[in-house]
């Protein structure tokens, strides 16, 4: 059972418990385990997705990541079982570009400057208002108020695909009440 609790609007929440994943929904084949205040993993490769839907809301999180992994961070997931660039907005948060499109780019729509991300904490706020992105790594904006339509409402999806990962303190902020 969850332990996600949203009691007023503007509240933060942590996504992870450091329990276990049961706010999430694992597929694929990683062995996710839980760490202090998040989630690590380090073989395997396959997604976490959200048990709960966000139109608007704000989220922060530190990760660390060797400079082979492969890590992707999608919102506002339209379709939980075909989760992609068409069903979502995709965060590539790996070391290594992806189709072009580095640590911080929103896949399909703009790129970052390179972001030095492996092997140290690494900090990001996402903000999604009014349809529209902000995405902030390591105090660098890639995205400021980036405008998108096609995905309105769904959860987030973590997305490994090897290497080592370990994500800690998954807030979100809902600026108004669901």
């Amino acid at each position: 059972m969850s332990q996600i609790v949203v009691t007023s609007a503007g509240g933060s929440f942590p996504l992870f418990n450091g329990q276990d994943t049961s706010a999430w929904t694992q597929t694929g084949g990683a062995n996710w385990y839980p760490i202090d205040n998040g989630v690590a993993v380090n073989q395997g490769s396959g997604m976490l997705v959200g048990k709960y839907y966000f139109t608007d809301y704000q989220i922060q999180f530190n990760y660390r990541i060797d400079g082979g992994t492969q890590f992707s961070l999608f919102t506002h997931c339209l379709d939980v079982n075909n989760i992609s660039p068409n069903s979502a907005l995709e965060i590539n948060l790996s070391n290594t570009p992806k189709k072009g499109y580095g640590p911080g780019s929103v896949m399909g729509m703009i790129k970052a400057p390179h972001i030095p991300v492996a092997n140290q904490w690494n900090t990001v706020f996402i903000s999604s208002e009014s349809n529209q992105l902000t995405v902030i790594l390591n105090g660098v904006t890639v995205a400021n108020k980036l405008d998108y339509q096609n995905f309105e409402k769904g959860p987030l999806a973590i997305q490994f695909g090897g290497g080592k990962l370990e994500i800690t303190n998954l807030n979100a902020i809902i600026p108004t009440r669901w």
